[in-house]
């Protein structure tokens, strides 16, 4: 008896969990609905650079024609190489001196440093970009100069003798970056490639 004198009494009193606010017809089609789920963002853009050597002027080439991306190398003496990068459709010389089992990349604004070495290297440093400074961080492992892996920071490349692929993130890690990272790779192969 209890049970059916509760569910009378539920049925009688008015159901309200919220208040609805009015609207007519008119303003039906100017709600705005928010999206419940923000959008996602996916891993990066990916990049091929295709690759070049020419160990008798001990230069080389790494080019992505689709992401406007591309690092030249051309060794001068011994310890010193000159690098010009392009990053869509900005121009960036700079030299890479090598000192020891360490390397500095200075010009246009860059100021990177890699060190290592018995398969593995480190990239470190910072370069500004449109008023804006950004921090690159990057191992390169199993590295003979012509397979291995780069990554960190956002970024995570596969290295062979024809190709630097992967992808990269470029709000952390521009495309300059990744054309100064390609270079540093460059280097270390025009170091490894006999000259002939």
């Amino acid at each position: 008896m209890l049970k059916m004198l509760s569910i009378l009494l539920l049925a009688a009193a008015p159901a309200r969990a919220f208040d609805l606010p009015a609207l007519d017809a008119a303003a039906v089609r100017t709600v705005e609905f928010a999206a419940a789920v923000p959008e996602a963002k996916g891993l990066g853009q990916n990049v091929w650079l295709s690759v070049t050597n020419n160990p008798s002027f001990r230069e080389a080439r790494a080019s992505d024609w689709n992401n406007r991306i591309e690092a030249e190398v051309r060794g001068n003496f011994p310890d010193r190489f000159d690098v010009n990068l392009r990053a869509d459709y900005a121009n960036t010389w700079g030299t890479i001196s090598k000192s020891g089992s360490s390397y500095n990349f200075f010009g246009s604004g860059m100021n990177l440093y890699m060190s290592g070495g018995n398969g593995s290297h480190f990239i470190n440093g910072n370069f500004m970009e449109n008023g804006k400074t950004y921090f690159v961080n990057v191992n390169l492992s199993g590295f003979d100069a012509f397979s291995g892996n780069a990554y960190g920071n956002g970024l995570n490349l596969f290295i062979s003798r024809g190709s630097i692929n992967g992808w990269f993130e470029e709000e952390r890690l521009p495309k300059k970056a990744v054309a100064a990272i390609a270079a540093f790779i460059l280097a270390l192969q025009v170091e490894a490639a006999p000259a002939k």
